[in-house]
């Protein structure tokens, strides 16, 4: 049922519309961070100042995030500058760093508090399904390069761990409900509250219902959305040495979408839409121990099932990862030590362009990690040593170590350097499947015409193999930073280079006999026959770990605040992919590119009670087979009391209706233009 913007009308009658307060944010807004010791964990897997750390890292706070107007995960992304937020449809995301997005992306690792959402069969994170309520975050760090010593592998362009609130920090009731020209209804409502003088916890469920896009590329938009999630989390200290958390969710999504694959005799690509169906479920139990004021030690358990039913594909997907770490100061030592287990269940079955040489339905990793930082000159120079040992059922034992080193010339700057190597295990799409995919038209592939036209345009079927002599992706990353952090301004950069090789590409490796008696046949001019023949034939391709990239690039981020209630933000990155592959070979994703951004925002809070929130992106690549881009996200916050708030979102302004996405070479997805949207939301806080 779709609900009317009016709907949402009434809600405004109902609140207490008494003298608006200021404008109140028991949360600091961009200005207060700037003067505050921000603290991550992502890039040392501990406690650490983000200025200290020897990481291109980037802090999404939690008041950006509810000042921005932002209504999902991937929308709460696009303002992190140098991170490659592009959307497909109103449902779909390709998102990446330091490389080339994909809508199947496997080289960005992403984690809900440190538990993985990576997929081992095609390596993807649904982006879609991912429901993290926003206002229950607490920080977004992300990592732009490699994570591989302490997350492990596949996290070789970056790292996006969503952190989100202790429940201690959410008592109360909370509700928001938005609409706007693309969305009917998306309303959240959260209740959180003490567990004796112990602990505390919270419930929250979540509905969405929103609209197709405008305009397709090559069909009828279908890419509708309705979602309805559940969740909650405890957490308990029951001492000062003790603490633990349990947390689980549910979310179930009915999606349409349109697809573009091979699933008639044509052998062509067809575009066709239909209807995704998924239930994402998630528990995750963690237990920190205070050994002493220098040591402590925490045990985190996790389970995480994935089932979906779309057109022509069936999947599902369970994972349980057992995790053990313990940091210890000694002196001017901090050593980082831990052991990691991932069970991973799959069961998918066949389709019409879709099948497994194989059976495998589970796939085991484990291992073992070391870091030691080192205060080689007290308050100036740290040494920080590491290395991760992992063992996968798919290429073995891989090792990923690190070394960075942390220089600090004087008060309020800092320059860090690294060298580290991490690994990318191949997906069950590379290493075990058959996909059938594009045909091979036999004019194109003979680089010129037959004379008979039954001959000249039949595609011949195509599969691309999976290959279970692929091994992993190695990259080894050399990176350079410089960050400064002044009364009112601050300036971080960082330039990279990274060496890779036994990168997946795409070989030929069809046998030429199968196409002598369709010769024979063309030749004695019997063409019936000739045709006939070449449907017993097929075009093989075998995915080969035989590419070599070279990528180089560069960020750029400032922040200045001129005035107590206005502050801004300013960015700029840079990344060049070269790829070297032997003769007659392919990419799987991706080409010789250049990728550029610009980057701005803007946080303004006037009257008191008031507040502009504002990000400009302007997007240039070749990777995407698309025009450069300039989108504005901007939001209007009025504080109306301590209770009521509302917001207007414009997004998607300036660009009009553009492609963000048109990469037609891969098979299932099919991308819409994007529109402007308009949306309104009223929050209340008890």
């Amino acid at each position: 049922m779709k609900i009317s913007y009016q709907s949402l009308w009434p809600l405004l009658f109902l609140s207490p519309l008494v003298i608006a307060d200021p404008f109140e944010d028991a949360e600091l807004d961009l200005s207060a961070l700037m003067e505050m010791d921000v603290q991550v964990t992502s890039a040392m897997k501990r406690a650490q100042s983000a200025f200290d750390t020897a990481s291109s890292i980037y802090v999404l706070s939690k008041e950006q995030i509810n000042k921005s107007g932002a209504n999902s995960v991937p929308e709460a992304l696009k303002m992190v500058p140098g991170l490659i937020v592009r959307q497909l449809d109103n449902n779909q995301w390709a998102i990446s760093s330091r490389g080339v997005a994909s809508r199947f992306s496997s080289k960005l690792l992403v984690m809900v508090d440190g538990q993985s959402l990576y997929t081992p069969k095609f390596a993807a994170v649904y982006w879609e399904t991912l429901n993290v309520p926003l206002y229950d975050i607490e920080r977004i760090e992300v990592i732009r390069g490699q994570g591989g010593l302490l997350w492990g592998t596949n996290a070789n362009n970056g790292v996006i761990n969503i952190i989100t609130k202790n429940s201690i920090d959410t008592r109360g009731a909370y509700a928001n409900a938005t609409t706007g020209n693309q969305i009917n209804i998306d309303a959240n409502a959260r209740y959180g509250g003490d567990l004796s003088n112990k602990g505390s916890y919270r419930i929250y469920g979540h509905v969405k219902d929103a609209n197709e896009s405008k305009k397709g590329i090559s069909l009828t938009p279908s890419d509708t959305a309705k979602q309805h999630s559940l969740g909650l989390r405890a957490d308990f200290t029951p001492s000062d040495e003790w603490s633990a958390l349990i947390q689980g969710d549910v979310t179930h999504s009915n999606l349409g979408q349109n697809y573009r694959g091979v699933i008639d005799e044509t052998n062509r690509n067809v575009s066709f839409s239909g209807d995704l169906s998924r239930t994402d479920s998630r528990v995750m139990a963690r237990l920190e121990n205070r050994i002493s004021p220098d040591a402590n030690q925490m045990l985190q358990v996790s389970w995480l099932k994935q089932s979906g039913n779309q057109t022509y594909i069936k999947e599902n997907f369970e994972s349980i990862d057992i995790d053990y770490q313990m940091n210890f100061l000694y002196d001017s030592l901090q050593l980082d030590w831990g052991l990691n287990y991932r069970y991973n269940k799959i069961s998918f079955e066949e389709s019409v362009f879709l099948d497994s040489d194989k059976d495998l339905d589970n796939l085991q990793q484990y291992g073992g990690l070391i870091q030691a930082q080192y205060n080689v000159i007290p308050n100036y120079l740290d040494l920080v040593v590491g290395t991760r040992l992992d063992h996968n059922d798919l290429t073995g034992w891989e090792n990923q170590p690190s070394a960075r080193v942390i220089y600090k010339p004087q008060e309020r700057h800092l320059i860090w350097g690294a060298i580290s190597r991490s690994v990318r295990t191949p997906t069950l799409i590379e290493f075990n499947d058959d996909y059938k995919v594009n045909g091979t038209v036999v004019e194109e592939a003979l680089g010129g015409s037959t004379g008979i036209k039954a001959i000249d345009e039949y595609a011949i079927a195509t599969y691309l193999n999976g290959n279970d002599k692929v091994e992993s992706e190695n990259y080894v990353s050399y990176e350079l930073g410089y960050r400064f952090e002044g009364n009112n301004t601050s300036l971080d950069l960082s330039a990279f280079h990274t060496d890779a090789d036994n990168i997946a590409a795409i070989r030929f490796n069809t046998d030429p006999n199968q196409f002598l008696p369709a010769i024979r046949f063309f030749q004695l001019g019997q063409f019936e026959q000739a045709a006939f023949a070449l449907t017993q034939t097929r075009v093989d391709l075998d995915v080969v770990s035989q590419g070599e990239t070279t990528t180089n690039g560069f960020d750029i981020v400032a922040t200045w605040q001129p005035l107590n209630n206005l502050s801004t933000e300013l960015g700029y990155s840079y990344t060049k992919i070269d790829y070297d592959l032997p003769e007659g070979a392919t990419p799987t994703i991706g080409f010789d590119s250049t990728n550029r951004q610009v980057f701005g925002k803007v946080n303004y809070t006037l009257f008191n009670k008031h507040n502009i929130f504002a990000t400009l992106r302007v997007e240039n690549s070749d990777a995407y087979n698309t025009d450069r881009y300039t989108t504005m996200d901007i939001t209007w916050n009025y504080q109306i009391n301590q209770t009521w708030s509302t917001a207007l979102s414009g997004k998607n302004l300036f660009a009009g209706s553009h492609i963000e996405y048109n990469n037609t070479r891969e098979t299932y997805t099919l991308p819409n233009y994007i529109d402007e949207c308009i949306t309104f939301s009223i929050k209340a806080s008890f």
